[in-house]
C-alpha cells in the first residue's frame, strides 16, 4: 500500500560511518568542490544522484537594497490604506504606480549596467 501523502514526512535517520581522517577530508574536499554538503555528496553518491552545485546568490550593491527597501515600504502604505478603507482618488493611486514603475525599471537598469556580461 502506497504511503499517505498528507502524513508529515519521517523525522530524518543518523547514519555513522567509519572513515580514516584523510579520507574524511578528502570527501569534505570533493563536497565543497561541488557546492554542496558532506551529507549531500554521500547521499547522491550512495543513490546514484547527479549532483548539482549550490550557486552563491549573486552580490547586490547595498545603495540598490536601500532604494528596493523604500520602494517595498511605499507599496506597503499604498495596501495598509487599500485595507483601511482610506479615501484615495484613483488618480493619485494610479500616480504613485506608475512612479514606482519607472524607479523599478530604473533600478533594473542602473544593475544591468553595472553587471558585466556573463556575470549573472
Amino acid at each position: 500500500m502506497a504511503a499517505d501523502p498528507s502524513a508529515p514526512p519521517e523525522p530524518a535517520r543518523w547514519i555513522k560511518l567509519r572513515a580514516s581522517a584523510a579520507e574524511r577530508a578528502r570527501w569534505q574536499a570533493l563536497a565543497a568542490s561541488r557546492g554542496v554538503s558532506l551529507s549531500d555528496l554521500i547521499r547522491a553518491s550512495l543513490g546514484g544522484l547527479r549532483l548539482r552545485a549550490r550557486r552563491e546568490p549573486p552580490p547586490v550593491a547595498p545603495e540598490l537594497l536601500r532604494e528596493l527597501a523604500r520602494i517595498g515600504n511605499n507599496l506597503n502604505q499604498l495596501a495598509r490604506a487599500a485595507n483601511r478603507h482610506e479615501p484615495v482618488t484613483a488618480t493619485a493611486l494610479l500616480a504613485r504606480l506608475i512612479a514606482i514603475e519607472r524607479e523599478l525599471r530604473a533600478i533594473r537598469a542602473a544593475h544591468r549596467r553595472a553587471d558585466p556580461p556573463g556575470s549573472g
